[in-house]
């Protein structure tokens, strides 16, 4: 009221209360979310450089969950050509066993030999990971970018092991000829050797023939034994190439795993730079609010000893 007069003394802790008032609620609010900086009017230049540093981190955690997932693609292309390479042993030895094996064994062989393949074939196929098979086609591409920055990307090739054309250097088999038929089995020249390559081999169409008659008549054993030690080098060879594909992914893996650690701390400097900026020192703020609220309480019982002697004067003048 407007009427009122206070004394000097009363209007002095008035003002002494408001503001630790505020200060305690300022300080309460600083131990609620542990940041001494919660807005721009609190300190805009803080305010403003750690939003950027939070920004930047966010960014980057972003870009990182997607390492995480190029490298758990990687991981699945891994996984099945450690498959294939016991796949690719038992084929060997299949082969071994059927050398000078009877017709009857070795046509089991070649059934065997086949139901291997297959499973072979389905398996690659199923080496899929959100869509993306690494070991079906060699213009397949894992695209990882690390940053805001087009440099920053990370472009895998993909590998063909069931290549029903011609062989090269990220084929399982590289050979001219046929890998796999389209029924899954493997064709056995791709195997023995090169079509057209003279000899046993030309007279194989395919290792259903194992059994070593074809409609052309017998095999001799010499160009059976060219057959199996043909054979044997492929295999051996398809055993090497998956080795070094599977080498090759592993490094591809390491190289991810490294980036997406760099990621991870890096944006943990970032928001850390952040917090440096923003955090409140929670143990400064708590005996602050316990300072505050004993002002408070001795402004209170301030103001009411001198309204207390006020009332006593009044008395006396009574």
């Amino acid at each position: 009221m407007s009427g009122i007069t206070l004394t000097a003394t009363q209007t002095s802790t008035l003002q002494s209360l408001t503001q630790a008032s505020n200060l305690f609620a300022t300080t309460q609010n600083e131990l609620n979310t542990g940041k001494k900086v919660n807005s721009a009017t609190d300190d805009a230049v803080a305010y403003f450089r750690s939003k950027s540093l939070y920004d930047r981190s966010s960014q980057i955690l972003t870009y990182n969950a997607n390492t995480d997932q190029s490298i758990q693609s990687v991981q699945a292309a891994l996984t099945a050509t450690s498959a294939v390479d016991g796949l690719l042993k038992q084929l060997k030895a299949v082969l071994e066993g059927a050398k000078g094996a009877t017709l009857s064994e070795r046509t089991s062989a070649t059934t065997q030999f086949n139901n291997i393949a297959k499973q072979l074939a389905q398996l690659v196929k199923d080496a899929s990971y959100q869509g993306l098979n690494l070991l079906t086609s060699t213009s397949a591409k894992l695209t990882t970018q690390f940053s805001e920055r087009t440099a920053a990307t990370f472009t895998i090739s993909g590998f063909n092991f069931v290549s029903t054309s011609g062989g090269n250097a990220n084929s399982l088999f590289t050979s001219s000829a046929v890998a796999f038929k389209s029924d899954g089995t493997l064709n056995f020249s791709a195997v023995v050797a090169s079509a057209g390559s003279g000899g046993a081999a030309e007279k194989i169409q395919g290792f259903s023939q194992l059994n070593l008659a074809t409609g052309a008549g017998s095999i001799t054993a010499s160009e059976a034994a060219v057959i199996f030690t043909q054979s044997d080098n492929r295999l051996d060879s398809a055993i090497s190439q998956n080795s070094a594909l599977t080498s090759a992914l592993g490094t591809n893996v390491n190289i991810l795993q490294a980036r997406a650690t760099f990621s991870a701390n890096y944006a943990a400097t970032l928001s850390g730079g952040g917090d440096k900026l923003t955090l409140a020192d929670l143990n400064v703020e708590a005996a602050n609010s316990q300072a505050l609220a004993l002002r408070q309480q001795i402004g209170i019982q301030s103001l009411s000893v001198q309204g207390t002697q006020n009332s006593s004067i009044l008395t006396l003048l009574r």
